[in-house]
């Protein structure tokens, strides 16, 4: 996105958004509030030093990023009607090679590092200290946790979470829809709508 403004709302308002508000204010945005989306009694609050407002409060045309669980593409939908746009955020200390393309409403923490030729589509969250290989293909809404670490050529499908710490080795397909739990190590496929987890990740119920 060509950004015209420097204001930034965050969509969300728990200690996430607080958090993913600090990175903004360090890639050069001035954040003007955190968003409640669902719970008007935290409306009017301060959290972090951040005014929790109403998305009412927001001008239109105002720039933001999803900063919350849930159903975050659900929540776009809802803010796109009423003309909102999607910022992209990377903060100073990542590194993301120059092929690689970012696709609106993403944000990229402190530390991760994306390799080169790699796409990632619309608001996917690559946290602190995530590391993407070379050749990858990440899709929308996907959230790649701290430290988790994805080979060359991996493919993951949108609403993927990617747990904290752990690998998908090269070459490996994450599918739509799935989890892949904290440590875990996925040496092969993971199917549509699955959850995995252990060293090797299996499949999981519960």
């Amino acid at each position: 996105m060509s950004r015209t403004s420097h204001e930034l709302y965050l969509a969300g308002s728990g200690s996430f958004a607080a958090e993913v508000a600090e990175w903004a204010q360090d890639a050069g945005w001035t954040v003007r509030g955190l968003v409640e989306l669902l719970d008007a009694a935290r409306v009017g609050s301060v959290r972090e030093g951040f005014p929790v407002l109403a998305h009412t409060a927001c001008p239109p045309g105002a720039c933001t990023v999803i900063a919350t669980g849930g159903d975050r593409g659900g929540y776009w939908a809802s803010l796109a009607e009423h003309g909102w746009r999607a910022a992209t955020i990377v903060h100073p200390r990542a590194h993301v090679s120059k092929s690689v393309k970012l696709g609106a409403g993403c944000v990229v923490g402190p530390g991760a590092v994306i390799g080169a030729e790699t796409t990632i589509d619309e608001h996917t969250l690559v946290s602190r200290g995530t590391l993407v290989g070379h050749h990858d293909r990440i899709g929308a809404f996907v959230s790649l946790m701290p430290g988790a670490n994805l080979g060359g050529h991996v493919t993951v499908g949108e609403r993927t979470t990617i747990g904290m710490g752990a690998i998908v080795v090269n070459g490996t397909a994450v599918g739509v829809d799935t989890t892949v739990a904290a440590g875990a190590v996925v040496l092969r496929e993971v199917a549509d709508g699955t959850r995995v987890q252990g060293m090797p990740a299996r499949e999981y119920r519960g």
